[in-house]
C-alpha cells in the first residue's frame, strides 16, 4: 500500500544505531584526546559537546544521551580532568540538547521532528534558553562541586584568591566559558545538520 503524501519517520535498524552512536562517540572522543585550551578548574574549550548535539540534531534524543554518557565514561576513565572534568561536561552540554529536546514536544510546537530545529529563529530561541541554564547549573555545581574537589580548597577561599571574593565575578568567569562553548555546542553541529544538509543524507527523524 502506498504511504502518498505522508512523511514517515526514517526508523534505524539495530545495526545502524550501534554503527551511528559507534562512529559518532569515537569522534567525540577523539575531540576530547585532541589538546584544547583549559581553564584552571578542567573545563574545555572543545568540540566534544558538539558532537552530542550533532546526534540529537540527526538521530534523536535517545542516541545524543547514548554518546554523552559514553564520553562521559572515557573522560572518567582515561582523561587527566578524571570524574571533576567528566560530570561537568555533562551538566554543561546535555541541556544544549535536551531543552531543545523538551520545547520540541511541549504544546508549542505542532510537528515534533527535526524539521522544526531547522528553522533559525526556533533554534536561537532554544540555544538561549539552553545557554541560560547551562550557566545557571554551571555556576551552582561548579561553586559547590567541581571546584573544591579540583582544586582541593573551600570554595569561598577560591572565591578570595581569583574573584577578589566577588561572587558576581566568578559567575560572569563561568558564564563567559559557558555562553561561548554554549554557542559553539548548537552553531557548529546545527550548520553542520540543516546547512550542509547532513539530515537529508543521515537524519531519523
Amino acid at each position: 500500500m502506498s504511504s502518498g503524501n505522508v512523511n514517515m519517520p526514517k526508523r534505524l535498524s539495530r545495526a545502524r544505531f550501534a554503527t551511528s552512536i559507534a562512529i559518532l562517540s569515537a569522534l567525540s572522543i577523539l575531540f576530547e584526546i585532541i589538546p584544547s585550551f583549559r581553564v584552571f578548574w578542567g573545563m574545555k574549550i572543545d568540540f566534544v559537546g558538539t558532537v552530542w548535539v550533532l546526534a540529537f540534531f540527526l538521530f534523536g534524543l535517545t542516541e545524543a544521551l547514548c554518546i554523552s554518557v559514553i564520553t562521559t565514561t572515557f573522560i572518567i576513565i582515561y582523561s587527566p580532568t578524571g570524574l571533576v572534568g567528566a560530570i561537568m561536561k555533562f551538566i554543561a552540554t546535555v541541556p544544549m540538547f535536551l531543552i531543545p529536546a523538551l520545547l520540541l514536544y511541549s504544546p508549542f510546537f505542532s510537528e515534533k521532528t527535526s524539521k522544526t530545529l531547522s528553522k533559525a529563529s526556533v533554534i536561537s530561541v532554544m540555544g538561549v534558553l539552553a545557554i541560560f541554564i547551562r550557566v545557571g547549573v554551571c555556576s551552582v555545581v561548579n561553586y559547590y562541586w567541581a571546584i573544591p574537589l579540583w582544586l582541593g580548597k573551600p570554595s569561598d577561599i577560591v572565591l578570595k584568591e581569583f574573584f577578589g571574593g566577588s561572587i558576581l565575578a566568578f559567575i560572569v568567569w563561568v558564564a563567559s566559558m559557558n555562553v561561548f562553548q554554549g554557542i559553539i555546542d548548537i552553531l557548529v553541529p546545527w550548520f553542520l545538520a540543516f546547512k550542509i544538509k547532513l539530515t537529508r543524507y543521515f537524519g531519523t527523524w
